[in-house]
């Protein structure tokens, strides 16, 4: 029997990947962080608490993630991108840039070989519910063929009338 995926495991490691490296990049830095800073870190920051691959995707969707615009990823910046990516989920490339981190999960495994067929709305963006429902539907599958359905045949049904009403005293 397939083990039931969740997805919540990737989307909380992608969240948890791109806020820890905007603190670290925030070491010495106040009101927010431009591209700059992220591409080209201060000497305050702590380097080794780094993590290329979210480096380089805060680097390459800064303007994304800038909602105000004002050339600044901000705390509530950041938090209203993650809080989008948990809504709208993440694309295959997300995927492999921030749930990817030497060896893929054996979760991170199944959505990327099988992405085409959880991302049932067709936007090219896997969310939680889609990967849970996957899951689901392999295991329903995998129960109809083990159970195959019973079709009953030539039944007669019984019905008692339980309404003695009708008699009459005379």
């Amino acid at each position: 029997m397939s083990t039931r995926l969740s997805g919540q495991g990737l989307m909380a490691q992608a969240i948890y990947g791109l806020t820890n490296n905007f603190a670290v990049l925030s070491a010495g830095a106040s009101g927010g962080l431009t591209l700059d800073q992220i591409i080209n870190p201060s000497d305050e920051v702590n380097k080794n608490n780094l993590n290329a691959s979210f480096q380089s995707y805060l680097t390459q969707n800064f303007s994304s993630i800038d909602a105000d615009g004002d050339g600044k990823i901000s705390a509530t910046d950041l938090q209203q991108y993650t809080n989008k990516l948990s809504q709208n989920g993440l694309s295959y490339e997300e995927l492999m840039q921030l749930c990817y981190s030497g060896s893929a999960s054996s979760t991170l495994e199944e959505v990327l070989s099988n992405f085409q067929e959880i991302d049932k709305d067709g936007n090219g963006r896997v969310t939680n519910q889609e990967i849970a429902a996957y899951g689901m539907d392999e295991e329903i599958e995998e129960m109809e063929e083990k159970y195959p359905k019973f079709q009953a045949t030539n039944i007669s049904n019984y019905v008692e009338n339980d309404d003695y009403s009708s008699t009459s005293s005379t």
